[in-house]
């Protein structure tokens, strides 16, 4: 896993240990601990190794007493076990030098650099494989090489074969390739994406969750708001690679970044208890989208582009980070709501949603929400009026709202495309088909019917910000359950699942009433409305 590629990590993964041991040690002894100092953490991580050991030289590590001695003079000294049975172990055969696996794929660093959005869009939406390999055989650019594996991957499956300058090959030997080469350079985005499509995983994640766990804490992955999201007991490692591939962003880059995290809050929970004090749960998405939100707060960026920065930060970065966030949980998240808050001018906001025109289904609205989303329908005229809407606003972010690809800039639709033009349909109707529930599919498509008719009824209003479906529609929930259950307001995390719950069986003029009370609320800088 490529967090061993960071040696700065590796050493304050080492700290941290120290510091636990220091913490729990109860045997007869000292507890002896040894660094194997390779060649690659000596040439990579020369700066941080030489000040860490100036530092054991003193005597301490992170304030933990330490002593460095010769292993000869350690050893009398140290506890130790016997053990007479292996039973099945086995140890591994020493490593033998090996000849460099040939590349099939050749890249230049100079013409090495991230698409644009509108390129890899043109790659996501791309179907046709002999295009693709022709893309793939004369790229320069490792991103590049990437993306289009990645869609080729779409397409088939890692194991697919492909004939590549003469050779077959499957997609996963030519995506080892992009990982090693993303690794050698330390192009951190371009690695989590290679090892997310790999299925990568760290040898130290099930222990990691477990130490979570051990400290009665539990565990949401992804934004998935149910109760087969929650981990509250240690699982094997097959079923929780389970979970966070079942309840993770669209982006396959952040399986492994969930991995990651879940390796760092486990590291951190050894070492600095104390910044976990008053969590249940740990919620790892959402600890997610206040990194983004943060790094978009200092760039004066989009969350969309937030994120898309944290993913070229280093591991290490990324930990110190995410301590910041736990030491300032409150304050990063008040700055959260300060994002999502709308600003626009013109008239009086009004909503006056139609009255209902169907009795409820026997099979209730949620059941309802599952079949319209299976079956993708949309309202009459409903492409013509998404276009309409996007004349009040700066853009629309449809579905994954930390995937820049899933951004419409409203300048640029407009001035290149028409109400009834296809593309455009085709383009709206291909973000919705990425949502994976097929109830938020159809949810999502309600919000943009009422965010219409609120438009239409309000004519003179212009936003200067993005309409974020999916923030409106996650504060339509919050509203709507709070309006019903006022005194659930500090503890309302604990029962986000059933608030999802009862929103999803609301009739669709009732969802269009709490969708319609949210957008006020943003736009009033999140003051509460009736």
């Amino acid at each position: 896993f490529y967090l061993s590629l960071d040696p700065a990590y590796l050493l304050e993964r080492l700290q941290s240990e120290l510091a636990y041991i220091h913490r729990h040690w109860f045997f007869l002894g000292r507890p002896t601990v040894t660094l194997l100092l390779t060649r690659d953490l000596m040439a990579a991580g020369q700066d941080a190794l030489l000040e860490m050991l100036y530092e054991l030289r003193s005597g301490y590590c992170k304030g933990v007493p330490i002593q460095l001695v010769s292993l000869q003079t350690a050893l009398p000294r140290a506890a130790a076990e016997r053990i007479d049975n292996l039973g099945d172990f086995t140890f591994s055969p020493p490593p033998t030098e090996t000849r460099s696996a040939p590349k099939h794929l050749s890249f230049e660093p100079s013409k090495t650099r991230p698409l644009s959005q509108d390129a890899e869009l043109v790659l996501e939406l791309e179907s046709d494989p002999a295009h693709l390999l022709k893309r793939l055989v004369n790229s320069k650019n490792l991103y590049e090489q990437a993306e289009v594996l990645q869609a080729l991957v779409r397409l088939s499956d890692l194991d697919e074969t492909v004939n590549l300058k003469d050779s077959a090959l499957s997609l996963r030997t030519l995506l080892e390739e992009v990982y090693a080469a993303a690794a050698e350079l330390r192009l951190w985005a371009l690695i989590r994406r290679a090892a997310g499509l790999l299925g990568k995983t760290d040898v130290a994640l099930s222990a990691s969750v477990t130490d979570i766990l051990v400290s009665q804490k539990s565990v949401l992955i992804g934004k998935a708001y149910s109760e087969r999201s929650l981990i509250t007991r240690p699982l094997p490692e097959d079923e929780l690679l389970a979970k966070i591939r079942g309840f993770c962003r669209e982006d396959v880059r952040d399986r492994v970044l969930t991995q990651e995290m879940l390796v760092y809050l486990g590291s951190l929970i050894r070492a600095e208890p104390e910044l976990f004090r008053g969590f249940l749960t740990v919620r790892v998405g959402y600890l997610i989208l206040l990194l983004a939100s943060d790094l978009a707060q200092e760039l004066g960026a989009t969350q969309d582009e937030g994120y898309a920065c944290l993913m070229h930060l280093p591991p290490r970065e990324i930990q110190d980070r995410l301590r910041d966030v736990l030491s300032q949980y409150e304050e990063k998240r008040n700055a959260l709501l300060g994002q999502e808050t709308l600003s626009g001018r013109g008239a009086a906001l009004t909503l006056n949603p139609a009255a209902a025109s169907e009795a409820e289904p026997e099979e209730g609205w949620w059941r309802w929400r599952q079949r319209e989303g299976v079956l993708a329908r949309v309202p009459q005229g409903f492409f013509e009026n998404v276009w309409a809407l996007m004349e009040h606003t700066k853009g629309i972010v449809i579905g994954d709202k930390l995937e820049r690809r899933n951004r419409l800039e409203s300048r640029i639709i407009l001035s290149e495309m028409t109400p009834g033009e296809k593309n455009f349909a085709l383009r709206i109707e291909h973000l919705l088909n990425k949502i994976a529930s097929p109830e938020y599919r159809q949810l999502t498509t309600e919000a943009l019917e009422a965010l219409f008719e609120l438009s239409e009824q309000n004519p003179d209003l212009m936003l200067d910000d993005y309409l974020v479906l999916d923030v409106i529609i996650g504060h339509a929930v919050r509203l709507a359950y709070l309006k019903r259950f006022p005194n659930a307001e500090n503890a309302y995390e604990a029962h986000k699942a059933q608030a999802w719950a009862d929103f999803y069986d609301l009739s669709p003029q009732e969802a269009k009433a709490q969708l319609g009370r949210a957008f006020t609320y943003l736009l009033q800088g999140g003051e509460t409305v009736a």
